[in-house]
């Protein structure tokens, strides 16, 4: 796999986990913007906090593809799961 490859699949996994998290704040703020009193029913207590869980997870999986990218950038490191395997065929091992 090209130098270039690789940086498109991890742009492009930003740009994916970007708009999921974007989604998932967004929903957050939906959800909190229906309760006009401040105060929840007791389901939507429970809505709000998987909603938080949801958007934590989100920004969580978006700052690891964010560290993958950057040290692919900066320091050429390829992500384990986009190296190339070096197989070899053993002899008579």
């Amino acid at each position: 796999m090209s130098p270039a490859e690789i940086r498109t699949i991890l742009r492009d996994d930003v740009e994916r986990l970007q708009a999921a998290s974007d989604i998932a704040a967004d929903q957050f703020s939906t959800i909190l913007c229906e309760i006009p009193s401040g105060l929840p029913h007791p389901d939507g207590a429970q809505r709000i906090r998987n909603a938080s869980v949801e958007a934590a997870a989100a920004r969580t999986r978006l700052m690891y593809a964010l560290r993958r990218e950057t040290a692919f950038v900066m320091d050429g490191t390829v992500p384990e799961d986009l190296r190339v395997k070096d197989v070899r065929i053993g002899r008579g091992a």
